[in-house]
C-alpha cells in the first residue's frame, strides 16, 4: 500500500529523457512542491536536454535547475529513492520492459506525441513543445488534485488511467478556444497588456513569452516577420529604446535586413511588441485590437485600460 501521509515520489519515464519527461519533472516539481518529489529518466537517454524544452519551461516560470538526461538505471538500485508512482509519457517507453521498481509503485501511461519529432519552421517546433507542456500540465494538475488519501488502489489506478486520456482528442481535433496562441509580451507596455487581455477575453490562455527575458531566435523572428507580411524595419521599435543612443545608425535606409536583425538580437528592446502567433497567422498588434483577427469571437464586452471600448456585450467589434 502507498503511505497516504508521505511525500510521494514520482518518476516520469521516456525513451530519450530530453523533452516530455523533462517537462513533466519540472511541472510537478513546481505544482506539487511539498507533497510530491519529481524525477525523470529514459530507457535510452540522449544525454542532453532539448533546448526548446528548457525555453518553454523558463518562459512559463518553471524550474530548470538540475534537469538532465539520464538513464532509468539510476533509479533501479538499493540506494535509489523508492517510487510511489511511475508514469510513461511516450509511446516508445510504454512498450519496453521496465525495471522492477522497489515498493510496487502505481503505474500508468500518459503518452504525449513527441514534440522533438516535429519538422518544419522554428515556430512550428516551438508550438509543438508548448502543446506538449500544456497537455502534461493539465494531466499533472488533475493528478495532484486526486484525493489519494481516500482512494483504494483499484480506484486510484483507474483515475490514473483516465488522466492519461486528457488532451488526446485535442491533439487530433482542436476547437477554436483550444487554439495555441503565442504572445511576445512586454508587461510594461499598455498595448501589449491590452492585447493579452483580449486574447483571454476570447477564452484562450496563450503561451506568454516575455521577450526581453527570453527573446526569439534570429531565425524565428525572421519567420514571424515574413508571416506577418512585414519588413524587418516595420518591426523595429524607436520609442523607449536605445534606437539613437546606441549609435547604430538604424535610421539609415541603406542598412540591410541582416544588419537590423543583428541589432534586434543584441538589443531585444528594439523588437516592437506585441507579436502574436496563432493558427490564423502572425500580427504585430499595434493597435492592440489587431489581435482580434487571430482569435475566436470575444466572449463579452472589452475596453482598453484607458477606457476605450473595443468590443460590445455581444462580442462584436465596435467601429471607431
Amino acid at each position: 500500500m502507498i503511505d497516504k501521509t508521505a511525500v510521494y515520489s514520482v518518476l516520469f519515464l521516456c525513451t530519450g529523457n530530453s523533452a516530455r519527461s523533462i517537462l513533466a519533472e519540472s511541472i510537478l516539481r513546481k505544482e506539487g512542491a511539498g507533497r510530491f518529489r519529481a524525477f525523470s529518466a529514459g530507457s535510452r537517454p540522449k544525454g542532453e536536454v532539448n533546448p526548446l524544452a528548457l525555453k518553454v519551461l523558463q518562459s512559463h516560470d518553471y524550474p530548470v535547475d538540475g534537469l538532465r538526461s539520464k538513464s532509468w538505471d539510476e533509479f533501479d538500485g538499493s540506494n535509489a529513492p523508492e517510487m510511489n508512482f511511475v508514469f510513461t509519457v511516450c509511446d516508445d517507453a510504454a512498450g519496453e520492459v521496465c525495471p522492477v521498481w522497489p515498493g510496487q509503485p502505481m503505474t500508468a501511461h500518459w503518452g504525449i506525441e513527441d514534440p522533438a519529432a516535429v519538422q518544419g519552421t522554428e515556430l512550428r517546433k516551438e508550438a509543438a513543445f508548448v502543446a506538449a507542456f500544456r497537455y502534461l500540465r493539465n494531466r499533472i494538475s488533475a493528478f495532484i488534485a486526486l484525493p489519494i488519501a481516500s482512494l483504494d488502489r483499484l480506484s486510484l489506478a483507474a483515475a490514473l488511467r483516465d488522466i492519461g486520456e486528457i488532451g488526446e482528442a485535442a491533439s487530433l481535433e482542436r476547437t477554436p478556444h483550444d487554439m495555441d496562441v503565442i504572445i511576445y509580451h512586454n508587461p510594461d507596455c499598455g498595448t501589449s497588456r491590452n492585447t493579452l487581455a483580449m486574447i483571454r477575453n476570447a477564452g484562450v490562455e496563450p503561451h506568454v513569452i516575455e521577450y526581453l527575458k527570453t527573446p526569439p531566435s534570429r531565425a524565428l523572428l525572421a519567420q514571424m516577420i515574413a508571416r506577418a507580411g512585414l519588413s524587418v524595419r516595420d518591426v523595429l521599435r524607436e520609442k523607449g529604446t536605445p534606437y539613437t543612443d546606441l549609435g547604430l545608425g538604424l535610421g539609415d535606409p541603406a542598412l540591410t535586413d541582416e544588419q537590423l536583425l543583428d541589432a534586434m538580437m543584441a538589443h531585444p528592446i528594439l523588437i516592437n511588441r506585441p507579436l502574436v502567433v496563432s493558427p490564423k497567422g502572425v500580427r504585430l498588434c499595434r493597435p492592440s485590437e489587431a489581435v482580434l483577427d487571430l482569435l475566436p469571437p470575444q466572449r463579452g464586452a472589452f475596453a482598453k485600460e484607458d477606457g476605450e471600448p473595443v468590443v460590445d456585450a455581444h462580442g462584436r467589434r465596435i467601429s471607431p
